[in-house]
C-alpha cells in the first residue's frame, strides 16, 4: 500500500493530509494578496463595546424583525437580498463565503446597499467596490475537535461551516461587547453529516424565512454537527475575553448560546 492508498484507507490521516493541503493554501493567499487583506486592519475594534445583531434567514426570521433592527449594527449573509423589496431596512454588513452563490447571485449581491461586503479572496477581480473587503477562509477539517477561531480578520477566518461563524469572529474583531443571533434555527430539512452522507430531518418543515426562494445546493449542503461545534467554540472562545454571544432567534434548535427574547433586548 503507498502513502496515497493509506491516505484513502484512514479518515485520521485524510483529515491531516486535507489539513495541511488547505493550511497551505492560505498561507500562499495570505502571502499573495497581503496588501489586500490588511485593508481590513482599520476595522479593528471600529465598534469596541457597542452590540450587534448577527441575522440568519431560518423560517423564523420576520420581516417586522428585519424593521426593528433599524438603527442597530447588523450582519447579514447570502441570499438575504430577497428579502430587501420587503422591508425599509438595510444590513450594515453583508457577508458570503458560499462560493455557489457567490459564483451564481455575484449581480445581486454586488448591489446590497451595505456600508461593507465581505467577500473571500478568490473574487477580487469580480468584486471591485471601494466597500468590499476581502479575507482568506481557513478551511479545516476539525471534526470532532474543535473548530479554529481567528482573532485577526486579516489573516483568516476560521471555518465553521455555517457563514454565521465567520461573521462571529468579524464581530469580535471590531470589537463588539454583546452579540446577538436572530433567525440562526440551526435546523434544515436535509443535512450532510461528519461522514459526508445525506441526512433528512422530518421535524424541519421548511429553510428559509417567508419570502425567499427555496435552495439547496446538494453539493454544499448544512453540516450540523461540525457548525454544532463551531457554536459552542466560539461560546467558549469569546466568554474568556469578555464578549457575550446570545440567541435571540425566535425558536430553532441552537442551544450553544445563552437564549434571550428579541422583543426585551431590542426595548432596551
Amino acid at each position: 500500500m503507498n502513502k496515497f492508498d493509506l491516505i484513502k484507507w484512514s479518515p485520521r490521516l485524510s483529515q491531516w493530509a486535507y489539513n495541511i493541503l488547505y493550511a497551505r493554501i492560505a498561507r500562499k493567499q495570505r502571502k499573495k494578496y497581503k496588501a489586500i487583506l490588511d485593508k481590513s486592519a482599520e476595522l479593528k475594534d471600529r465598534h469596541k463595546g457597542q452590540r450587534c445583531f448577527i441575522i440568519g434567514t431560518g423560517p423564523s426570521l420576520r420581516i417586522s424583525d428585519l424593521e426593528m433592527l433599524s438603527g442597530e449594527i447588523t450582519f447579514a449573509p447570502n441570499r438575504i437580498y430577497e428579502l430587501l423589496d420587503k422591508t425599509s431596512w438595510r444590513p450594515t454588513y453583508y457577508m458570503c463565503q458560499d462560493h455557489n452563490i457567490l459564483q451564481t447571485f455575484g449581480d445581486k449581491i454586488k448591489n446590497i446597499n451595505a456600508e461593507l461586503l465581505f467577500i473571500p479572496i478568490e473574487y477580487k477581480n469580480v468584486f471591485t467596490g471601494d466597500n468590499v473587503r476581502f479575507f482568506v477562509l481557513r478551511e479545516k477539517n476539525y471534526y470532532p475537535a474543535n473548530a479554529s477561531f481567528s482573532k485577526d480578520i486579516c489573516q483568516c477566518i476560521a471555518q465553521g461551516y455555517t457563514v454565521t461563524y465567520g461573521a462571529i469572529q468579524l464581530a469580535v474583531y471590531m470589537g463588539f461587547k454583546e452579540i446577538y443571533l436572530i433567525g440562526v434555527d440551526h435546523n434544515y430539512n436535509i443535512t450532510r453529516d461528519a461522514n459526508g452522507r445525506p441526512v433528512k430531518t422530518a421535524s424541519a418543515q421548511k429553510d428559509y424565512t417567508d419570502g425567499m426562494s427555496d435552495y439547496v445546493n446538494i453539493k454544499n449542503l448544512p453540516r450540523i454537527e461540525e457548525s454544532t461545534i463551531a457554536y459552542e467554540t466560539a461560546d467558549t472562545v469569546t466568554r474568556k475575553t469578555g464578549v457575550r454571544i446570545y440567541n435571540a432567534t425566535r425558536g430553532g434548535k441552537l442551544d450553544a448560546f445563552e437564549r434571550v427574547d428579541l422583543d426585551k433586548i431590542i426595548s432596551k
